[in-house]
């Protein structure tokens, strides 16, 4: 093919098949070729696998005879590999009207200017409904191209404890399983040599976290935090900015147009006309005094220009005049007395179901579904189902209710607001009806967690989680312990899978204080055991275990009994003691087997049958029992307990030197690790990898997957799956070959380039 060079046209997988092609060759002749599979060059040419390593388009370019230019053009349409999360630039936890933004390029250019001149912790404060979201967004737009490694924006109005700030960080830079109690640690050594924009809003009430904020500072040269709360957060470093209400128009303007000069006045104008209203000569001075008695507060201004699709703007402002009367601390900044005032009126707009249905809303944290909102109404305070549709709608109107995809949510001030009205003997049958909407929703999650649409289940208990917590903890404050150990024990395989271990242990532990029915108590133990094995504390977990065990033995409960004692035989197993868990395991499986057992169980128990057969030496006796539980979780479609068993299966094959049965294994259980987003049992797979890749002398590729193993695992926190026990020697062994064969810095750096990969780029070194 020399003379006809092939062009790059940022495309790999086209311009492979063009090549591939014209070479004359079928995807499995140049697999063969290349020493792949003929899946990878499938993979490639379909844009599946988007990221070959260069050792494989060298391969490929050698298998081609591919000339000089072709070679160039190939490695040229790689795309470059990021080291670090992957920004997003709007993310879905920001509410970003989709509004123009008025009078705030000033500011916009002074805080760009704070920033480029050095400054790495600039706070944005104001009262509520001022602006600083928006301007924090605007100003990251701006900035953005300052910052190779891009903008991460993460929305701290939902989060209620300041302990869970880092772990909501981490989360959104992609650190899933963050919950470790070193989230600070994980945080910091993710945005270490990172050239990153972290945007950090709505901190006010978080503020005992404001330290750690400084201190990522510090650690991290390279990062610039930018923070907006209404108070500033009073650490070394911290450069704050006072965001203003926006430029009021004159009180003697007579015309649009003077009014129109004026950042309020701009969007008084334009949220008039967003509602059909065309002001009048003789309106303009009822405007002028509406965007003065609101303060220039943005917020505060769309909240009370919505109702002119019911009055005129004088009647409006006699409205307004009669609630500012009323409404507000005395002791507050008169701005923000009037914010109080705004919603007090709008609120006093309202007809009185529209106004118990935002006040409910005030139960929900991070939104809601229609249904959910329907169903918590409904049971908590009489609306009818039909009703809540017409009613949010109204409430839309009012500029009270956003809608967010197919979720509702309230901007936060407004959400405070609707909670600071929901009190009493209300607020509890609210809270009440809101947990059993939750309960019903993490029951049917839990059930679909065994079966094929898992990782749905997965994605909406994810999207979820702030409802589901705050129904546990509004739960165990009301004293109705049975229902938050209820919601804790459907709740516990999520944790698990995200690696958030130690929220679902504190919760367990709680729900254990209080005086539980046996059922819930029996199972509370089961989640709070699984807790204390995910984070290694087996001897806690054991006792977790053998607890559950005793309450069930008197219920005749073959569910708990089948988990209890699987759990038991897992801590002897921990302890070497293989005879008894063997034992463990045989009772474990009868009860798992039975009518009222747990099938899901019944596949795991035997996988770790097959494990005491691994640890005896005896591979090939191993095969046929884990293959049994094998298909159990296929037959389900159970991605969890198929990787489980794809695992040990690929730990049998190493044993009995079937490598290519090895690899196989594996690259089917990083496919379904992938999916469920479970970084712990990934660790253990790449790791496996390694040991494979190590036979093939590929050591580059060994080194470079070992160090992507221990970065998955610092970021969980945690080994999770301690019953995973492979053999050492052969990992040990791949490690010392590939440090022979490198060197210790080219190993070191091949570690280190494996250790800094996104979570998400780890599947792509299969």
């Amino acid at each position: 093919m020399p003379g006809d060079e092939a062009k790059p046209d940022g495309h790999f997988g086209m311009l492979l098949r063009s090549l591939r092609e014209r070479a004359g060759l079928t995807q499995q002749e140049l697999a063969e070729r290349a020493e792949l599979t003929t899946h990878a060059i499938s993979s490639l040419e379909r844009g599946t696998r988007t990221r070959p390593y260069p050792h494989t388009v060298r391969s490929l370019c050698d298998a081609l005879g591919a000339s000089e230019g072709e070679r160039a053009a190939l490695i040229a349409s790689v795309p470059r590999r990021r080291p670090s999360a992957e920004p997003v630039s709007r993310p879905t936890g920001l509410l970003i009207p989709p509004t123009p933004l008025f009078g705030r390029d000033g500011d916009i250019a002074s805080i760009a200017d704070l920033i480029r001149s050095g400054a790495r912790l600039v706070t944005l404060t104001g009262t509520g409904g001022v602006g600083k979201t928006r301007l924090t967004t605007a100003v990251s737009d701006v900035l953005a191209g300052d910052f190779p490694d891009g903008v991460v924006q993460v929305s701290l109005a939902p989060i209620a404890d300041a302990s869970a700030v880092m772990a909501t960080i981490g989360r959104a830079l992609g650190l899933a399983g963050i919950d470790a109690p070193g989230a600070f640690d994980l945080v910091a050594a993710q945005l270490r040599e990172s050239r990153l924009l972290l945007v950090l809003d709505n901190f006010e009430h978080l503020l005992s976290a404001a330290a750690q904020a400084g201190q990522l500072t510090a650690l991290c040269p390279t990062l610039t935090v930018l923070v907006s709360s209404r108070s500033p957060l009073r650490v070394r470093g911290e450069r704050e900015y006072i965001v203003e209400p926006l430029d009021l128009p004159a009180r003697d303007s007579t015309t649009v147009e003077e009014v129109r000069a004026h950042a309020a006045g701009a969007l008084a104008l334009d949220r008039a006309q967003a509602v059909g209203a065309r002001p009048s000569v003789d309106e303009v001075p009822a405007y002028v005094e509406l965007c003065h008695r609101l303060a220039g507060l943005p917020l505060a201004i769309e909240l009370a220009i919505s109702q002119l699709r019911l009055l005129s703007p004088i009647a409006l402002l006699d409205r307004l005049e009669s609630a500012g009367r009323t409404s507000g601390a005395r002791d507050l900044p008169e701005r923000q007395r009037t914010m109080r005032a705004t919603l007090d009126w709008s609120y006093g707009l309202l007809d009185p179901e529209q106004q118990r249905l935002f006040t409910l809303l005030g139960a929900f944290r991070g939104g809601a579904t229609l249904e959910a909102v329907e169903a918590v109404a409904e049971d908590g305070d009489e609306i009818a189902t039909g009703d809540v549709l017409g009613i949010l709608h109204a409430l839309a109107e009012h500029s009270l209710v956003r809608v967010r995809g197919d979720r509702l949510d309230l901007l936060e001030p407004v959400a405070q607001y609707a909670r600071s009205l929901l009190v009493g003997e209300r607020a509890a049958r609210i809270g009440r009806a809101h947990a059993r909407v939750y309960l019903a929703l993490v029951e049917q999650a839990a059930a679909g967690y065994e079966r094929a649409d898992q990782v749905e289940w997965l994605e909406r208990i994810e999207e979820e989680e702030a409802n589901i917590l705050v129904a546990v903890e509004r739960s165990l404050d009301a004293g109705d312990a049975p229902t938050a150990a209820r919601i804790t024990w459907f709740m516990w395989l999520y944790w698990w899978m995200r690696g958030q271990f130690t929220i679902g242990r504190r919760l367990a532990e709680q729900c254990l204080g209080t005086e539980l029915p046996p059922w819930e108590r029996s199972r509370v133990n089961l989640a709070g055991a699984t807790m204390a094995y995910a984070a290694g504390d087996h001897a806690a977990a054991a006792s977790y275990w053998a607890e559950a065990d005793l309450v069930a033995v008197d219920q005749d409960d073959p569910e708990v009994r089948s988990k209890a004692l699987a759990g038991t035989g897992l801590a002897a197993l921990a302890d070497g003691d293989l005879n008894t868990a063997e034992g463990r395991f045989r009772v474990a499986l009868d009860f798992a087997l039975h009518d009222r057992g747990s099938p899901w169980m019944a596949s795991l128990v035997h996988v770790w049958l097959g494990t005491v057969h691994l640890l005896r030496g005896e591979p090939a006796a191993a095969v046929p029992e884990i293959e049994r539980g094998l298909h159990l979780a296929r037959s389900r479609g159970d991605r969890l307990a198929t990787y489980v068993a794809l695992y040990n299966l690929s730990q049998a094959a190493l044993a009995l030197a079937d490598y290519q049965l090895a690899r196989q294994r594996v690259d089917e259980g990083i496919v379904l690790s992938r999916e469920t987003r479970d970084l712990a049992n990934l660790a253990y797979f790449v790791e496996t990898l390694a040991v494979i890749e190590s036979k093939e002398d590929d050591h580059v590729r060994v080194a470079t997957l070992l160090g992507a193993a221990t970065g998955l695992r610092e970021t969980v926190g945690a080994d999770v799956y301690a019953y995973y026990l492979p053999d050492e020697s052969l990992r040990d062994a791949a490690e010392q070959a590939a440090q022979a064969a490198l060197g210790h810095n080219a190993y070191d750096e091949a570690v280190a380039a494996g250790r800094s990969l996104d979570p998400s780029a780890v599947p792509e070194l299969a």
